[in-house]
């Protein structure tokens, strides 16, 4: 090996040993999560589809979302007091858009009142012990469309 060559080894090396030693001390699973499933219900009947979020309620760190299903959610989240969401939409009969030339789609409308979603009052507190069902009883008219 010529001194270069040696020299390009050498530097490899020891990126790939600080790489690995940096590494450690860190957990690399991330942070425990917590499973919490439940029911949601809008105006008494099971929400058919949709998405559920939890967000912490101080703003800081990761959201967590997962899908509706029947009126049924399996969310993973972290411990802590988190602000939730909810958000379903439906197809407007009779409606489409073309929004990009040559690509007839449906027009979608939220069917969730703005108080369960972008305006959510709704609240939850995980705990290290894990909260096993919480469910979500959701009443009101959806939101009206912009003009």
């Amino acid at each position: 090996m010529n001194r270069s060559t040696t020299h390009i080894f050498f530097c490899a090396i020891a990126f790939f040993l600080f790489s690995v030693l940096a590494g450690c001390g860190k957990n690399a699973d991330g942070p425990k999560l917590i499973t919490v499933s439940g029911k949601i219900t809008l105006n008494g009947e099971p929400l058919p589809e949709g998405d559920i979020i939890f967000r912490p309620a101080d703003g800081q760190g990761h959201a967590y979302a997962g899908k509706i299903q029947a009126g049924t959610y399996s969310i993973e989240t972290e411990v802590g007091k988190k602000k939730v969401e909810i958000k379903s939409m439906r197809d407007v009969p009779g409606k489409t858009t073309e929004d990009n030339p040559g690509e007839v789609v449906n027009v979608r409308e939220q069917i969730v009142p703005t108080k369960y979603n972008s305006e959510s009052t709704l609240e939850i507190a995980i705990n290290e012990g894990g909260a096993d069902s919480a469910d979500f009883t959701l009443e009101g008219d959806p939101p009206q469309p912009q003009k």
